[in-house]
């Protein structure tokens, strides 16, 4: 079903779509993320939203999760085909000239095994059932589930803020070297337009990285949350 990913040609191409898809949901979940220091109403407000269109969200987790699983495959895939490539040419500096693609490969891994915990965690409730169930009340009198609490006691556990951080800097690894090999694999490069590319991927990186792991950092010193 997934053979036309044997083209490394096509398997470049599906890397940059997919990433593409996923950078959008990111820049998306991340500026949502951020609601947690606008306090209670604005962040619970912005979840009981998100649930008033489930459909529409459904349809755009499902895309984001058949991307997610085509872009692990299609970049195994290109570890694969490198490591081919340099076999087979006898490259003396392989190790060196592939260690990126292979740690690119490791990292995505490691945080799709992340994103399926986080899922768990705040989705669906599975890590604590208890955190999950609680409620409460808007300015509008409207009862909805208590988002901005859920995430407080769950990044109170060290272990989880500690497992969030070191994911997500994995994450702006990723994002740094992929944002860039994706408009390469786009066709987008050259003496112009790649150093403006690696720093723009550079300066992209570091904001996701610092606003997603600023919030366990600012709950875990009592900056956010200190009313729960």
């Amino acid at each position: 079903m997934l053979g036309f990913l044997k083209s490394s040609i096509l398997s470049k191409f599906v890397v940059a779509i997919t990433g593409l898809i996923m950078v959008g949901f990111i820049i998306g979940h991340t500026l949502g993320n951020l609601l947690i220091y606008a306090g209670p109403e604005a962040i619970n407000a912005y979840a009981v939203g998100l649930k008033d269109i489930g459909g529409v969200v459904w349809a755009m987790r499902i895309v984001l999760i058949i991307s997610l699983i085509l872009h692990v495959i299609a970049t195994i895939n290109l570890v694969r085909h490198n490591k081919a490539v340099a076999g087979k040419y006898k490259v003396n500096n392989y190790k060196a000239s592939t260690f990126s693609g292979r740690f690119m490969a490791y990292a995505g891994l490691t945080i799709l095994f992340f994103v399926l915990y986080h899922l768990a965690h705040f989705t669906f409730g599975v890590v604590d059932a208890n955190a999950y169930g609680m409620e409460a009340t808007l300015e509008n009198g409207r009862q909805v589930h208590d988002v901005y609490s859920m995430v407080v006691l769950g990044f109170r556990n060290v272990l989880v803020s500690l497992f969030y951080i070191v994911a997500v800097v994995f994450l702006g690894f990723h994002l740094k070297h992929g944002v860039h090999s994706m408009f390469q694999s786009l066709g987008i490069h050259g003496k112009k337009f790649t150093p403006m590319i690696q720093k723009v991927a550079a300066v992209f990186a570091v904001v996701i990285v610092i606003s997603l792991i600023s919030i366990p950092i600012s709950i875990m010193l009592g900056i956010v949350g200190g009313q729960v």
